[in-house]
């Protein structure tokens, strides 16, 4: 009997310890484009869509925090009307949504600010 109880302490502390050793870090992506739409309000944006050049739509929701180039998100209004290439460096978000964490001209280095 000692020995049964001990087994299945052993076990479930073995499960436990499994389970708190697996990750779920989010995937990371890249995607090169440009700006097709933006939707909310002058101030705060509630979404972006990216055209990618395969012709693939890519819809991003800010992250905390998120700048484009330390401007505010709101600047990605102006580059649907110019029509400037950005990069957005992203993670996969709960649903399959994709949070954009940085967001770049495609020609600059990450650590840039907009001028």
């Amino acid at each position: 009997m000692k020995s049964s109880v001990y087994l299945l302490l052993v076990i479930a502390g073995l499960s436990v310890a499994i389970a708190g050793c697996s990750t779920d870090a989010a995937s990371e992506g890249e995607v090169v484009g440009i700006v097709t739409e933006v939707t909310g309000d002058l101030v705060e944006i509630q979404s972006f869509v990216v055209l990618d050049a395969n012709g693939d739509s890519h819809k991003f929701f800010p992250g905390e925090g998120m700048t484009v180039m330390g401007a505010p998100p709101s600047h990605l209004r102006d580059h649907v009307v110019s029509g400037e290439a950005i990069r957005v460096l992203y993670v996969d978000g709960a649903g399959g949504t994709l949070v954009a964490v940085n967001v770049v001209h495609a020609d600059a280095n990450l650590g840039d600010h907009h001028e």
